[in-house]
Parts: C-alpha cells; sequence; structure tokens
C-alpha cells in the first residue's frame, strides 16, 4: 500500500515516523511552506518536512493546492490513500476524491462536536473530563465528512493543552496503524455524522490570553491549562507582565476584592476570583525572565497581601 502524507507540526510528524517504523510506504509527504523563525527571521522547515528528508520521502510543497499544477504532481504518485494530520490548508476535492482509499484525516475530537481550528483548546475550556479522537473522511466541509472510527480518552484536571494533544497523537496513532493493517484497496465503512449536533471552535487569537479574575475559578484554570503551551495566559502585577503557567483549584474563599493576592503560605499564593475561590498560581513568569514556582515568587517580589493583578 502506497501512502500519501498530509501534515505540517511536530505532532504530525510522530504520526509519519510511526507509518515510517510500522513499514508502510510513504510515497510523499505535502506540507506547509518554510516559515521565518527566530531573530534572523531565516527560513526554517517544517517537523514534517525535516523527517521526510531524513527518511528520502519526497516532500511536495505549494503556495496553493488549488493550482492544477499541484494536483498533478500530488496525484502523479498514485497513492492508495491519503492521510491527514494538522496539514493547516484545505485540500481541495481533485485531491482528496483521488485515491481509491480516499483521504482520511485524524481530527482532535469526538465529531461532530468542535469541527475547527482548536478542538483540544475547546475540551479543556468547556470543562470536559473525555474527549478522543475521529478518523473521518474528509469532504469539501471542514471537518464533516464521515466517520471511520472514534476513540476516546479521559481528561484530567492536570491536562493542558500539550498533555492533551501528546495522548490524543498517541491514540490517533494506534487507530490509524490499526486501521491500515485492514486496508482492502477500497474505502472503509463509514457512518455520516449527525449535522445537527454540530459545534464549532475557530482558532486561538492573542488577544484572548489575557487573563480577567471576574471569571470563576475554574473558567481561570481551565483556560491556563488550554492556553498552554502556545498562547501562555498573563496578567499583570506592579506594572510588568506576568504569564502564568499552572494554577490550581482550592476550596478557600474570600471576600477580598476580585484579583487581589492573598498569601496562603511562605510557598504559597493565590488570586481571588470573580465567584470569591482562591486560585493557586503555581508557575508564574516575568516577561524576559525563567519560569519559577509560587515561592520563589513570594521570595523575589516579597508581595503584600491585597496588592493586585490587573
Amino acid at each position: 500500500m502506497k501512502i500519501g502524507f498530509f501534515g505540517t507540526p511536530e505532532h504530525s510528524a510522530i504520526l509519519l515516523k510511526s507509518l515510517i517504523d510500522s513499514g508502510f510506504e510513504i510515497s510523499f509527504v505535502v506540507t506547509n511552506m518554510d516559515k521565518p523563525q527566530g531573530r534572523d527571521r531565516k527560513l526554517t522547515p517544517s517537523f514534517v518536512k525535516r523527517l521526510a528528508r531524513e527518511n528520502n520521502i519526497p516532500v511536495l510543497q505549494f503556495n496553493s493546492l488549488k493550482e492544477d499544477s499541484a494536483i498533478q504532481d500530488i496525484n502523479s504518485y498514485n497513492a492508495e490513500i491519503y492521510i491527514v494530520y494538522a496539514f493547516g490548508s484545505i485540500i481541495p476535492r481533485k485531491i482528496f476524491d483521488f485515491p481509491v482509499g480516499k483521504t482520511i484525516n485524524l481530527h482532535g475530537s469526538i465529531l461532530p462536536e468542535f469541527r475547527g481550528a482548536s478542538p483540544l483548546q475547546a475540551a479543556i475550556l468547556n470543562n470536559y473530563k473525555e474527549t478522543g479522537i475521529t478518523l473521518q473522511y474528509i469532504t469539501d466541509e471542514l471537518d464533516a465528512g464521515s466517520i471511520i472510527s472514534i476513540a476516546k480518552v479521559n481528561i484530567e484536571d492536570s491536562d493542558t493543552f500539550g498533555t492533551l494533544l501528546e495522548k490524543l497523537t498517541n491514540l490517533g496513532v494506534a487507530e490509524i496503524i490499526r486501521l491500515l493493517k485492514s486496508f482492502s484497496g477500497k474505502p472503509f465503512q463509514s457512518i455520516d455524522q449527525d449535522h445537527n449536533k454540530a459545534t464549532f471552535c475557530k482558532k486561538i487569537k492573542v488577544e484572548e490570553r489575557k487573563l480577567d479574575f471576574n471569571y470563576s475559578d475554574i473558567e481561570i484554570h481551565n483556560k491556563i491549562r488550554a492556553f498552554n503551551p502556545g498562547n501562555i495566559c498573563f496578567t499583570s502585577f506592579r506594572d510588568k507582565r506576568l504569564n502564568v503557567y499552572k494554577t490550581t483549584k482550592t476550596e478557600l474563599s474570600s471576600e477580598e476584592k476580585t484579583g487581589s493576592l492573598q498569601i496562603l503560605d511562605k510557598k504559597t499564593f493565590g488570586v481571588v476570583c470573580g465567584n470569591k475561590k482562591i486560585i493557586v498560581l503555581d508557575e508564574v513568569q516575568f516577561e524576559n525572565k525563567k519560569v519559577m514556582k509560587s515561592s520563589d515568587f513570594i521570595n523575589g517580589s516579597r508581595p503584600l497581601n491585597g496588592e493586585m493583578f490587573i
């Protein structure tokens, strides 16, 4: 079986490596164009591109997949099935409908819930205790194709976007390999989604990272988890930006002003939230400084009860 692979970031490369290590023949990879990174803005290849080059797999990159030349180049490899994971660009019908096994997408939610760009973040933000992955056929409408299989996983209160992404990637890898081993040269059985139950999530915006302590402790805790890593939340303390990496919910309450700092002991401090519960800030970081634990913040800043986070 010849596979065409579409993907870009590191977690997509994890799936690609697993397919290679499992002995599947990867005819080509399609990945997004190299992007400028770092202070010198040097053009940098994606994780998928680097892995493909290391394994002598042809790499295809296009400014647009709608161009006839792109469609012809991709389909000329005559791969029997296309696999997509976190590619980052729309794939037109002339590509996704070409292989005999069609095109399978690994999506990070239990569809039809959380179609779109941030399903993992959405699950955490909505305080879900369970989510999963869906293997589905690509169609013209985003994440609306028929479902081949679903696998579920628990969301722990300590999970962040990063840890949940790792869980779902590993789950998806196992499910895709299991599926591909049963490939018979034709599309897999699938069922249509219930489109009336579809919900949607959008790409995380920079301005959403700012913390507002008028929200409840649960909402704030979930937001910090959902945006870590990649979109670290922040507040302001003594006119300096303070990034917040990790929090812990408590059963403690306070009638002090919302957003005010509360010293809990020599190693721990919290903030009064909108529902008057105190949330502990476990790991924080002043801009351009190292990430530090609560105790280091207390020792270094010598905060006072009642000082405000804005």
